[in-house]
C-alpha cells in the first residue's frame, strides 16, 4: 500500500489534484481510496437523524448502509489520528491511499500543491516532500520533482516508483 498526503493552502487545488490522481490510478487498475483530513471536524449526520442521535447519545461509532454504499463514523482517541494506521485499518486491500490535508502528519510522503495568487512557497519539511505541483513553475531551490496540475500520469508514476 502506498499512502501519499496532498497538502497545500485552501483553494490551492488539492481536491482537483486528488480527483485527477484517483482517475489515473483507476485507469491503471489500482485499488484506490481517499481520505479527507478535516482538522476542524465534520459531520455526515444531519441534525435529528438517527445516526446523529446515536453519536450524541454517546455511541463510540455508528454506521449508515444502503443498497449501494456504507459509511462508518467513529470517535477517535484524543489527538490527531495516525493517518497511516487509519489507512491500513480502513483500506487493507488498497494499492494507493491519497490523503487530502494532513500537513501535520509525520512520517508520510507529501505532495505540496502551490497556486499563483494563493501560495508560492513550499512549507513541507524537505524529508517529507515527494513532489510539488504548481501552476507557475518551480520555486527556486525546489529539491524534488515539480509538476503541473495536469500531469497526473507522471505524478502517479512517481507515487508508484
Amino acid at each position: 500500500m502506498r499512502v501519499v498526503v496532498v497538502v497545500g493552502l485552501s483553494e490551492s487545488g488539492k481536491t482537483h489534484l486528488v480527483a485527477g490522481l484517483i482517475g489515473e490510478c483507476k485507469r491503471r487498475g489500482l485499488r484506490t481510496f481517499a481520505i479527507k483530513h478535516c482538522p476542524h471536524g465534520f459531520s455526515l449526520d444531519l441534525e435529528g437523524k438517527d445516526t446523529c442521535k446515536y453519536m450524541q447519545s454517546g455511541a463510540d461509532g455508528a454506521a449508515m448502509i444502503s443498497s449501494e454504499d456504507w459509511a462508518v463514523v467513529r470517535k477517535l482517541p484524543e489527538g490527531d489520528p495516525d493517518l497511516l494506521t487509519l489507512a491500513e485499518r480502513s483500506f487493507p486491500d488498497a494499492d494507493v491511499v491519497l490523503v487530502e490535508g494532513g500537513k501535520q502528519a509525520r512520517g508520510l510522503r507529501k505532495i505540496e500543491v502551490l497556486r499563483s495568487g494563493v501560495s508560492d512557497v513550499v512549507q513541507t519539511p524537505p524529508d517529507e516532500l515527494l513532489a510539488v505541483v504548481s501552476d507557475s513553475g518551480a520555486p527556486p531551490g525546489t529539491p524534488v520533482p515539480v509538476f503541473t496540475p495536469s500531469q497526473t500520469g507522471e505524478i502517479c508514476d512517481l507515487i508508484l516508483s
